[in-house]
């Protein structure tokens, strides 16, 4: 009886690892092709913008409001006031 029970907690761990294997696996290529998106996007915005013969938006720009946009994401060490 003992063994019957070890052998089938055992079998529901690999099965839950599998599950969650999966998971992992789904939630990695719905990042990947998010990026990839998002990365078209952001080429196709500043070929539109070259070709209406505006100004793209400046890297420098992009990594002050990337600054931003991560110090709004997470909040400060003491906590939300």
């Amino acid at each position: 009886m003992r063994t019957v029970l070890s052998h089938t907690v055992l079998f529901l761990l690999a099965l839950l690892e599998m599950v969650l294997g999966v998971i992992a696996g789904a939630v990695a290529v719905a990042s990947l092709i998010a990026e990839a998106a998002a990365r078209a996007t952001a080429a196709g915005g500043d070929s539109l913008a070259r070709r209406l013969r505006l100004n793209p938006v400046s890297p420098r720009l992009r990594t002050e409001l990337a600054h931003l946009l991560a110090g709004i994401a997470t909040p400060a060490a003491g906590g939300h006031r």
